[in-house]
């Protein structure tokens, strides 16, 4: 133990204060005994001196008046017994010695403070002498030596006494507080707190050990329970950590591993294959029809597809391969240790197998199809977002070729994405910088073969490019969220150039404009704003078609069919584009009063080669002129197409025959001289 510790101890410091205050107070005691002693004897010694000096003072007086030499000495002579006196002599009224004792050895031995006492000897008021004695303190050291003696003693004896007093209180006070400090120090480093301390009397320090014993009862117990809860505690935090866990990686849907799960396996996946070389490839899967179960047969059906789309999955791949849950109805699935990409293509084939067959869902069969998309590592990417982009892009070209089917990532197919990307952002910038322009078709009535109407078609005059037609941007404009700002952009050029061209071509001409299905859904704020517009140019709204596909008027949105009637409620036409290649309702054309039919030109093709389509052509005009709708034929490019047309009681035709798409300006200049002329002919 070291020093400082050892004087921290409460038994020490109480022992060294009795000890130092019991040898401080006889210490001081004897110092003052002692010194009040020493002046006493130096008090006594000069007064022995001064009586003998007085009891010799009128003998002595006597033999120097008389000269007596021998009586003076003899006076004299006692006094060399005397220890502490060095010298005695007697002079004369002269000054001289006349009788003399010297102790000159004992000076010699002892070389002690000297002192000096000189008595006139007189009578009778005359002095005739002295009597000189030179003295020493050797009687005042020997009582000095005699009390030091002393004062080691009475402090030997305080010290054992302050000693034997110190242990005895060690004994009966410090030892029981030192032994509880020692059950405390025990319970403090263990922890058990059943630990108890012997009650060693009915004293305080008795009374002590009870409170401390009562003190560790209650510690025990709120130990116990505190040990109890912080079990309970942990219980409920690693059940909550569990949940945690399985919320974190695992889909609350279908019980697969989820997004983040796979993407840690997978980059797990891509250390073990730098180190072992190991190849896996990475499925995207995305349910074809999905949508439709949902929006017709409602989410908890969509659900159970979900969950059961997942187990087929499941079943479809080996034991060794993860599947994973994306999000939606996309899934992830990870082969490992692939061979070559023969044996993906079989797992493919087989998940395509498993779901393609029907899913019964509360008595109802339900059909649907997968899109895969394919990536193998690390012919295809070596880092996790390149694996799944790679992935997620052969998926969409799945779709793109028909769905039900599976496609392996190719370069190209990052190309055409890249491109897109591109087009899309040309296409912002595009719209900033207004470098699009509305081309314009003319509409023939092939009755009288007068242009009473054209068709409004975007160009793109793109800095780089060139001149793009839309088949080379809207889908793109589609897909990145700009078709309402271009649609609305063509809603007004178009209005404001109808009004030159009801000035200068025909009063009652009208364009058509397409409009995205994209534009019918959500709160139709453009429309509004769109109406506002054409009422600030005092805009006959009637001028005005706007052009829809077959498959909006299918539109299960109530926004669709809300904003379609607003067109109908303003007056303006509505005219189904290519018509006979979707697949609408003929109780929606009634419903929503559709005015015109535009028949698509792949009918107007073959009207010279495939007498089907002349039956076709001449169904649908019955139908639309049964319903009271006017029918526009699209693509006309010959006579012979014309012709036959108009014998199946066609009302209008638009074509390469009767003139390309042209820029307003050109329009308006080149049909306000035929218009003109035309009617100067009548005339």
């Amino acid at each position: 133990m070291k020093l400082k510790e050892i004087f921290q101890s409460i038994s020490i410091k109480l022992l060294m204060m009795m000890m130092g205050m019991s040898i401080f107070t006889g210490f001081l005691t004897s110092s003052i005994l002692t010194v009040h002693e020493i002046k006493e004897a130096e008090k006594s010694d000069q007064e022995k001196i001064v009586s003998m000096a007085n009891i010799l003072a009128p003998n002595l007086t006597a033999a120097v008046l008389f000269n007596d030499e021998d009586t003076a000495q003899e006076l004299i002579n006692p006094l060399k017994g005397h220890s502490n006196i060095i010298r005695v002599q007697v002079l004369n009224s002269d000054g001289g010695v006349i009788a003399e004792v010297n102790n000159t050895g004992l000076s010699i031995q002892r070389p002690n403070h000297l002192s000096f006492m000189k008595m006139p000897l007189i009578m009778d008021s005359q002095k005739y002498g002295a009597l000189v004695i030179q003295s020493d303190d050797s009687e005042v050291l020997k009582r000095i030596d005699f009390y030091r003696e002393f004062l080691l003693v009475i402090l030997g004896i305080v010290f054992m006494l302050s000693l034997i007093l110190a242990m005895l209180l060690r004994s009966y006070f410090i030892n029981p507080i030192l032994y509880l400090a020692s059950v405390a120090d025990r319970v403090t480093k263990t922890r058990n707190y059943s630990l108890r301390a012997k009650k060693v009397s009915d004293d305080e320090v008795g009374a002590l050990s009870a409170n401390f014993n009562s003190m560790l009862e209650k510690m025990e117990s709120r130990e116990q329970d505190l040990e109890a809860r912080v079990l309970e505690r942990t219980t409920e935090l690693k059940i909550a950590n569990e949940k945690l866990h399985q919320q974190a990686y695992f889909d609350s849907l279908s019980g697969l591993p989820n997004r983040r799960y796979m993407r840690e396996t997978l980059q797990s996946m891509l250390r073990s294959q730098a180190e072992n070389h190991r190849h896996f490839a990475l499925l995207f899967i995305d349910l074809d029809g999905f949508k439709e179960v949902n929006d017709t047969m409602g989410h908890d059906h969509g659900d159970i597809l979900l969950i059961h789309a997942g187990e087929r999955i499941q079943q479809a791949v080996r034991k060794t391969d993860l599947v994973a849950r994306m999000g939606g109805d996309e899934f992830n699935v990870l082969l490992m240790d692939i061979e070559s990409a023969e044996e993906v293509t079989l797992i493919a084939e087989n998940i395509h197998r498993h779901l393609s067959e029907s899913f019964y869902l509360h008595n109802e069969h339900v059909f649907v199809t997968c899109s895969i998309g394919i990536t193998l590592c690390p012919e295809h990417g070596d880092t996790v977002e390149t694996l799944i982009k790679y992935a997620d892009l052969a998926m969409y070209e799945a779709k793109n070729d028909g769905r039900n089917c599976y496609q392996f990532f190719s370069q190209h197919m990052l190309d055409a994405a890249l491109e897109k990307r591109r087009i899309t952002e040309d296409l912002r910038h595009g719209i900033n910088n207004e470098e699009f322009e509305l081309y314009y078709q003319p509409i023939v009535d092939l009755t009288s073969g007068r242009v009473v109407k054209a068709e409004a078609l975007i160009r793109w005059n793109h800095p780089s490019q060139g001149f793009l037609k839309p088949a080379e941007f809207i889908d793109v404009a589609e897909e990145a969220g700009l078709i309402k700002e271009l649609g609305s952009w063509i809603a007004t050029t178009a209005s404001k150039k109808v009004v030159k061209m009801r000035r200068l071509v025909d009063p009652d001409f009208k364009v058509s404009i397409n409009v995205s299905p994209s534009q019918f859904k959500g709160s139709g704020k453009w429309l509004e704003e769109w109406f506002a517009y054409m009422d600030e140019l005092h805009l006959d709204k009637s001028a005005i078609i706007v052009e829809i596909t077959e498959n909006l008027l299918m539109e299960s949105e109530e926004s669709v069919r809300e904003n379609l009637l607003k067109l109908r409620d303003e007056g303006i036409s509505i005219a189904i584009d290519d018509f006979g290649v979707g697949y609408s309702s003929l109780s929606y054309l009634q419903e929503m009063d559709v005015d015109i039919l535009k028949i698509d030109r792949s009918f107007v093709d073959n009207l010279d080669k495939d007498s089907d389509s002349i039956v076709l052509c001449r169904a649908m005009v019955r139908m639309a002129h049964h319903l009271n709708i006017s029918v526009v034929a699209e693509g006309i490019s010959t006579d012979i197409h014309k012709n036959k047309l108009m014998a199946l009681g066609c009302d209008y035709g638009q074509g390469y025959l009767f003139e390309k798409p042209m820029p307003a300006d050109i329009f308006c200049t080149k049909y306000a001289e035929v218009q003109t002329v035309e009617l100067l002919k009548q005339a």
